[in-house]
């Protein structure tokens, strides 16, 4: 992989280490402005009610769901707080400060949590930390040529395949604040897109969000914590803490900071690439633009959505499990947990190092808050000629700031964001074969619903590599034509190998982590020993209605199947 020169060579001019140069005001920024907006939107009754809201959340919070990494005096610290605002609620003398004084309370606490940090010397050497943890992913130890047992930096890199207008986007980098927005698959996305950027496009390093719970490893909490990385806590499910991430948000882009945020909210439960967006955090996107403005600023807000690749998810079977106990709640049941020994451990690294995985980043072009694409000028772009985005934001002349519009704005900046993602988004081998094996066991068995189908036994599953060798070459020539009218990509792999190869492509990179495999050859078929992988998978292929051209033959009996459970 081309490794790109560095756009600053001195990290400390770096926009994310002159960001956080002194983050003691920052944290004192984002506690007074998510303060001011609170009291600027609402009454004295709904900032009362947001008080009373957060604390019992909180309360809640704590009792159900703690982690080590919270302070140690949380339950105490909530509850002296609910008995500070009832005594003042019994005392009804109209003084409105005690609830002034209560929220910015509790603002502190917030904004000392989100706000990351920068450390230029714990940069430098986490980067060589992480060559070494991805090495130990993504390298194949057989084939080094006396090198270390993780892989050289050069051999890590080559598993790393970027794809898309890296050039313009560096083009663009000191003409706006550039937002990297990726879907989400997995824990290690926020870490590893950022080395790849910083590493092969020469960028320099981009803040992201981390959820809290990662910090409960006291390894992973050091470095993040120096590392540019801000915090989000998704059990705190309060107005007064959300409206303090929205700000930070707003925050870190109007003072040039450039992020990495999954505008997808979460990591993808079922495999599939978002095809909704959480508007909360995007919302900021189009506010920050609209207050440049408002500051007469010509700086534009530059987005770049990115869709990432991996044959396997480390977190896939949990994941999976999450979104079918959600889906079919009480009736989900999920298979006993594969006891660990220290045998499979070993066959697991074993297996690890033997792996030849890589991964796909693949951007979209850079557009603005509004979809628009971008130039290496920065100037918008719409059907053909520059458009002047400033104008959006204008009523009667003027720049103004109106709620309702920048709503629907943010709906269609949404939108565009998706198809950005169905567009860029790379099928893999893994990919590929997934979803035919899956979609031509589902259409056997096509009187059982998703739940009983995930969960029939193992031997319902067994396929003849011929059948599905003829399914791969009908979808690969429908990918083909999605390619060239620029609706989807397809890996090399795919492109050169035969459907037999690509089988054996998917099944040596896939099976790679899972004990349980989604596939795996016996005998001259295919089998299953976990349809839910299989089923999580090859919904990475979902909504391009390419489920319609498989062919098979329905199964002639059910008996079996419905009087399981």
């Amino acid at each position: 992989m081309q490794e790109f020169p560095n756009i600053i060579e001195d990290l400390e001019d770096w926009p994310i280490t002159r960001f956080y140069n002194d983050r003691q005001r920052i944290v004192k920024k984002l506690a007074e402005e998510t303060k001011k907006y609170i009291f600027q939107h609402n009454d004295r009754a709904k900032v009362l009610s947001m008080l009373n809201q957060t604390i019992y959340s909180e309360k809640l919070r704590v009792k159900t769901d703690p982690l080590k990494v919270d302070p140690p005096n949380e339950n105490v610290y909530w509850k002296k707080l609910e008995s500070e605002v009832n005594e003042e609620i019994i005392k009804q003398d109209g003084d409105d400060t005690f609830i002034e004084d209560k929220v910015s309370k509790i603002l502190n606490r917030y904004a000392e949590e989100i706000a990351g940090d920068f450390n230029p010397k714990t940069f430098l050497f986490a980067r060589k930390a992480l060559t070494k943890l991805f090495g130990a992913i993504y390298n194949p130890f057989y084939n080094k040529k006396g090198g270390a047992l993780w892989g050289s930096k050069e051999s890590l890199l080559d598993k790393f395949d970027i794809q898309g207008p890296t050039d313009h986007i560096r083009d663009l980098f000191d003409k706006g604040t550039v937002l990297i927005l990726p879907t989400h698959f997995s824990n290690l996305d926020s870490i590893l897109i950022g080395y790849a950027i910083e590493m092969l496009t020469g960028l320099p390093a981009f803040s992201y969000g981390a959820g809290l719970n990662l910090y409960d490893y006291e390894i992973m909490a050091y470095y993040m914590s120096r590392l540019g990385a801000y915090k989000l806590d998704r059990r705190k499910k309060n107005p007064i803490y959300a409206q303090a991430i929205r700000q930070f948000s707003t925050i870190s882009i109007q003072e040039g900071l450039n992020s990495i945020f999954f505008p997808g909210g979460t990591r993808s439960r079922n495999g599939a690439i978002e095809d909704k967006i959480k508007l909360g955090l995007l919302s900021t996107l189009i506010d920050s633009q609209n207050e440049f403005y408002l500051r007469n600023y010509s700086k534009k807000i530059i987005i770049v959505p990115l869709v990432i690749s991996y044959h396997f998810v480390l977190e896939g079977s949990s994941l999976i499990d999450q979104y079918l106990k959600k889906t079919y709640k009480e009736n989900y049941y999920s298979k006993k947990k594969v006891k660990k020994t220290s045998m499979r451990s070993l066959r697991f690294v074993s297996r690890l190092f033997r792996s030849n995985s890589s991964v796909t980043l693949s951007f979209g072009d850079p557009i603005d808050v509004f979809g628009n694409y971008i130039d290496k000028e920065a100037r918008s772009i719409k059907n053909g000629k520059e458009v002047n985005i400033e104008k959006y934001f204008t009523s009667n002349e003027k720049v103004t700031y109106d709620k309702q519009r920048n709503l629907v704005y943010t709906r269609h900046l949404g939108n565009e964001i998706t198809k950005s993602f169905s567009k860029e988004n790379v099928v893999l081998t893994s990919h590929l074969v997934t979803f035919v094996v899956f979609q031509m066991f589902k259409k056997t068995y096509a009187n059982i619903d998703l739940f009983n189908l995930v969960n029939l036994p193992e031997e319902y599953l067994d396929i003849e590599l011929d059948r599905v060798g003829t399914q791969i070459d009908r979808i690969k020539a429908l990918l083909l034509t999605l390619e060239k009218e620029n609706r989807i990509k397809i890996s090399p792999e795919i492109k050169s190998l035969n459907a037999q190869e690509i089988i054996d492509h998917a099944l040596k990179n896939m099976n790679v982590y899972h004990f349980y495999k989604p596939l795996k050859k016996k005998s001259g078929r295919l089998i299953s020993e976990n349809f839910k992988l299989l089923y999580y998978y090859s919904n990475r292929m979902a909504g391009y209605n390419l489920d319609d051209y498989i062919n098979v033959n329905k199964a002639k009996s059910f008996t079996l199947a419905e009087t399981l459970y």
